[in-house]
């Protein structure tokens, strides 16, 4: 139950960086956005690695998905982070993606 904790604590904090980085870098080259998936994709795989289960990164997975929605709702100021731009919908379907491709890893013990 903690290391799932953990997880879903280690996903919010990927999804909080990967928010307000994913629009960095120029426009043909989304340096970001590429760093905020990949984190992204490290935190889920290294999630599922350490409860040697699915569970893992599904704990991650939904610890990623809160900042990450937070942050792309507006605020009665008119603050937006995950802006409704190319980058912003990237960074919303790619995170999906690489926590639905994270969660098709076996992560059965093979140890014994």
């Amino acid at each position: 139950m903690l290391g799932h904790g953990l997880a879903a604590l280690a996903g919010a904090g990927a999804g909080l960086l990967g928010s307000f980085v994913h629009a960095a870098g120029p426009a043909v080259l989304p340096l970001g956005l590429m760093c905020g998936l990949g984190l992204s994709l490290a935190v889920f795989i290294e999630a599922g690695a350490l409860a040697r289960a699915r569970t893992g990164v599904a704990a991650a997975a939904l610890g990623w998905l809160l900042p990450v929605l937070l942050l792309s709702t507006p605020r009665p100021e008119s603050d937006l982070v995950v802006t409704g731009s190319g980058l912003g919908y990237a960074w919303l379907l790619g995170g999906a993606l690489v926590a639905g491709v994270s969660f098709t890893v076996p992560y059965a013990d093979r140890r014994g």
